[in-house]
């Protein structure tokens, strides 16, 4: 028998787990899923007490190689329409970038940012969400934008 522990999450710098209890053909025969490190660990070792299994035994799988090996996932797309204006300046708009994109890894959130002009009026778009099954997902995706709107002040006159 032999633990195999897969990193499948990163929300707002939780860490979500799946622990599989694997036979010696690899054949899974349990499946737990846990939220951060102390949780984990527990789980870990609480399996491998009950099963007897060596630390040799025990496998994790990376967030990044998880999402290789399962294809179907797809970070969110995030259109940010700024005043054509900002976009004069640079390095101004480099910076204002860099900051949401590292508001967004702090946040432990997958997206990719686009920053296109606009003479209309400001506003954040997600341009994929078909990728989003339920409801709960959807309102997460629209805290987040609103989030992100009252954060960098987008479509605040100044």
């Amino acid at each position: 028998m032999k633990i195999v522990t897969k990193n499948h999450s990163l929300e707002k710098g939780v860490r979500g787990y799946l622990i599989y209890l694997m036979d010696e053909n690899g054949n899974a025969l349990e499946c737990f899923e846990v939220f951060g490190e102390e949780e984990r660990l527990n789980k870990e070792n609480e399996l491998s007490e009950t099963h007897n299994i060596n630390t040799d035994n025990i496998n994790f799988v990376s967030l990044e190689k998880f999402r290789v090996q399962n294809r179907t996932y797809s970070p969110l797309i995030l259109v940010f329409y700024l005043q054509r204006d900002l976009f004069t300046n640079r390095e101004m708009i480099a910076t204002y970038g860099e900051n949401v994109k590292q508001y967004l890894e702090n946040r432990g959130d997958d997206v990719r940012l686009f920053f296109l002009p606009t003479e209309e009026q400001e506003k954040i778009v997600c341009v994929n969400p078909v990728y989003i099954e339920d409801q709960n997902e959807f309102d997460k995706l629209n805290d987040l934008i609103e989030d992100l709107t009252n954060k960098f002040q987008v479509g605040v006159e100044g």
